[in-house]
This record gives structure tokens, C-alpha cells and sequence, in this order.
């Protein structure tokens, strides 16, 4: 892939410093990383820089746009979680050392340059305190997602917390409304 995978890579694998074992090369998308117990085992990491928003529909956002070597345009594709790997689908903003955590099991086909959000405020809620977690209704389902953020000090904990939480999504119930929860 690009030098920024490699970068984008080398961010997520900092804070597990020596409990993380990379299975081939940084430059490889999605990245596969074995952890030491009690973190994980065996991951699949798809990492994708977090971008601002540009459009109307879409302001007070930040997204990751989802793209695999190989994807067609037009055509889907699914995160892999085959060989006993769980797939992460993972945002980075290097400029305010914030990782976005989607449940990659809600999102089981894409498009190639489709996109996952995250608000703006739950950015700026982790860069500033380390740890934010929103809950987003997911168009056209009766699903809740739970988008974890965080800063590196705090990534460890976020991938078990989004491991926790990964397939565990709420069912909408009255007063949700997807926004930021604080």
C-alpha cells in the first residue's frame, strides 16, 4: 500500500510496544497482529487516516473512507474476520493523537470510498480528556453503534473495551438519538 498506511500502523502498534507481534509487514492493509494474553489474540486492522468532512450532509463529522487494495469502484466488500481474527475498523487524526474504534460487525459491506463517522465533538472530547464514546444510530437499522475515541495513552484499554463491545450493539429504545454521549 501507501507510506501513510505504514505510518498509520506504526501509531496503533505504539502503545502495545512489545505485547504486539506483527504478522508480515506494516505495509500490508488490513495489518494482522498478534497480542500478548490478556489483550486479544489475533487481530485484523484495518486502518484509515480520520478526515474532516467537506460536505453539507455530513458537517460536524469526521470520517474514515473505506478503501481495500483491489476494490472496484461500485463494487462491496466486507471486513475479513476468517482465521480466528477480529476484525478492528480503526480512524486515526495524527494531528490530535485520536484513534477512532468502529464495531467493524455492523458494518458487514461497503463500498469501496464509503465512509464511517464519528461526531467532531467526540474527537475533540478524547483529545482533550483521553477517552470519549458516542452512540450512533446506523442508517436504515434499528441498531445503535457504539464508536469508541481515544488518545494513545488510552488505546490499550479502548481495543479490549471495543472487543468487550464488538456484536454487542443496543437495540434503539426511546431517548436514544445517536448523538455524542458525554
Amino acid at each position: 500500500m501507501s507510506a501513510l498506511t505504514s505510518v498509520l500502523h506504526a501509531a496503533f502498534l505504539g502503545p502495545f510496544g512489545t505485547r504486539a507481534r506483527v504478522i508480515g509487514s506494516t505495509a500490508d492493509k488490513p495489518l494482522l497482529v498478534d497480542l500478548e494474553l490478556p489483550l486479544p489474540p489475533h487481530l485484523r486492522v484495518y486502518m484509515y487516516s480520520l478526515v474532516g468532512s467537506g460536505g453539507r450532509t455530513r458537517q460536524g463529522e469526521y470520517k474514515a473512507v473505506l478503501r481495500l487494495r483491489g476494490h472496484q469502484v461500485g463494487t462491496y466488500r466486507s471486513f475479513d474476520n476468517s482465521d480466528g481474527r477480529l476484525a478492528l475498523a480503526i480512524g486515526y487524526r495524527a494531528d490530535l493523537d485520536v484513534f477512532v474504534l468502529w464495531d467493524s460487525s455492523l458494518h458487514p459491506r461497503f463500498k469501496n470510498g464509503g465512509n464511517i463517522q464519528v461526531s467532531v465533538d467526540t474527537v475533540m472530547r478524547a483529545a482533550s480528556t483521553g477517552y470519549a464514546e458516542q452512540r450512533r444510530r446506523l442508517v436504515n437499522l434499528r441498531t445503535v453503534e457504539i464508536v469508541l475515541a481515544c488518545r494513545s495513552g488510552r488505546l490499550v484499554d479502548t481495543v479490549e473495551r471495543r472487543v468487550a463491545l464488538t456484536g454487542g450493539a443496543d437495540e434503539v429504545r426511546g431517548g436514544e438519538d445517536g448523538r455524542a454521549a458525554g
